[in-house]
């Protein structure tokens, strides 16, 4: 079971963690599912949201749920190769086995590739690098070739709209992610997340972060990219744009769940210190990690 100071326990109560990985997985996982949710919920939390680079998670997640009461435990899809990519009908799937966020594409993103090298994390640990892909991808890009969104992707914008859940942008390019979040604007979504601003294959200037935030997307920050086997990112840039675009825009999130990085718990006890000792108010972070993942993920 995981501990972590009484002292700590009233920033955990009620978080809504939206980016956290955990087995069954392809990655090594230091937990389960099952195992994440009770530690959750002993910890305090509303609700968390299950993600995986492999698989539709949604269905598990109601599996969780019946054995682990007291918490909401969520999935959805990343639409990356094992799901066909841009694939229409594995949303539909997700949406109807209770998906909350359908990501775009992580590991087998053409920038993901380009940036990283490899459709994984090559850099990470000796145990990941040992679990490199043998099956070669030039990866998936939503752009055809005269910059124009692929007819895929409107589908899958048109069944997100219809169910009002979330959508990621994950590791596709800025210039793919300023095309979607336009898209999806006018396609009338209201819960665009971009993907872990800051994280090395996404870490973009402020000014469009900015850009993004006023076509209505929030940003999704997360503590990962601040670790050594992130992209060491100096939390102060996370407060900046926090502070330049309004945490009621923002969501604070850890995107943990690897051998190398911190219990998700921990990890988001300790960002919440952090901002906290940076200047970021108390009702700045119940916004972002209560009040604004809870109407994200349909709880109020």
């Amino acid at each position: 079971m995981f501990e972590f100071p009484e002292v700590d326990r009233e920033l955990l109560r009620g978080v809504c963690e939206l980016h956290v990985h955990a087995a069954p997985d392809i990655s090594v996982r230091p937990f389960n599912e099952i195992d994440l949710a009770r530690q959750a919920r002993d910890a305090g939390y509303r609700a968390i949201l299950l993600k995986s680079h492999h698989s539709i998670s949604a269905g598990r997640s109601d599996i969780v749920n019946k054995v682990i009461p007291g918490i909401h435990v969520f999935g959805g899809v990343v639409l990356n190769l094992p799901v066909g990519g841009i694939n229409p009908f594995a949303v539909e799937a997700a949406i109807g086995l209770g998906a909350k966020e359908i990501w775009m594409p992580t590991l087998h993103a053409t920038n993901h590739i380009k940036v990283i090298g490899m459709a994984g994390y090559p850099k990470h640990s000796i145990v990941e690098a040992a679990r490199k892909p043998r099956l070669k991808t030039q990866g998936i890009r939503i752009l055809d070739s005269s910059g124009e969104l692929i007819p895929q992707v409107e589908e899958v914008l048109g069944l997100v709209a219809d169910a009002d859940i979330m959508l990621g942008t994950c590791h596709l390019s800025l210039e793919e992610e300023l095309a979607l979040i336009a898209a999806g604007k006018k396609f009338g979504l209201k819960k665009m997340m971009i993907t872990h601003p800051g994280w090395e294959a996404t870490d973009w200037p402020l000014d469009a972060l900015v850009r993004l935030v006023e076509m209505g997307a929030f940003l999704e920050y997360c503590y990962n990219a601040c670790m050594p086997y992130g992209n060491r990112l100096d939390p102060n840039r996370i407060l900046e744009g926090i502070k330049r675009v309004g945490a009621e825009h923002c969501v604070m999130a850890t995107d943990f769940g690897q051998p190398y990085n911190p219990n998700p718990i921990d990890g988001m006890r300790q960002f919440i210190k952090v901002m906290q000792a940076l200047g970021v108010s108390d009702r700045e972070i119940d916004l972002m990690v209560r009040r604004n993942p809870a109407k994200l993920l349909g709880l109020e």
